[in-house]
Order: C-alpha cells, then structure tokens, then sequence
C-alpha cells in the first residue's frame, strides 16, 4: 500500500509496458519518413506534396495515439 498526496492508501499496479509504446513510436517515425519519400516521389505539385505530408504526419500521430490506447485498455483488462 502507498500513501497519496491526498492521503488516501491505494495498491501498487502493475508498470505500464513503455518500451512497447516506444517501439511503436519509433516504427511510425521510419514508417513516415519512407512513406513521405514516396509521396513526395509520385507527385509532382509542391502543394499536394506539403498537404500530403501534413497529412500523413498527423495519421501517423493518431494511429500512435489509437495503438497506444489499445495498449491501455488491454493492460486494464487484465
């Protein structure tokens, strides 16, 4: 049992798994860094490259975002 700041005792849970999310935090770096060299490779407007990148670097935020929440909820679960 610990001690919180509002003085209540609550159990110990089990560590969060970090390196996993890490890995996947990673694994969407490079996955956007290759798909951004394709993008930027099969078009040709300046505009729909930036667009293209601006979008793929959000999705690949969002997918972390959803992954990592799954990752929660499997963890909660248990």
């Amino acid at each position: 049992m610990t001690e919180t700041l509002l003085l209540r005792n609550e159990i110990k849970g089990s560590a969060y798994p970090m390196i996993l999310e890490k890995i996947v935090f990673i694994s969407a770096i490079v996955a956007f860094v290759y798909l951004n060299q394709y993008l930027w490779s099969s078009t040709d407007e300046i505009v729909y490259q930036w667009v293209g990148t601006v979008a793929l670097a959000l999705s690949m935020l969002i997918l972390t975002e959803i992954i990592g929440r799954i990752m929660q909820s499997i963890r909660a679960s248990k």
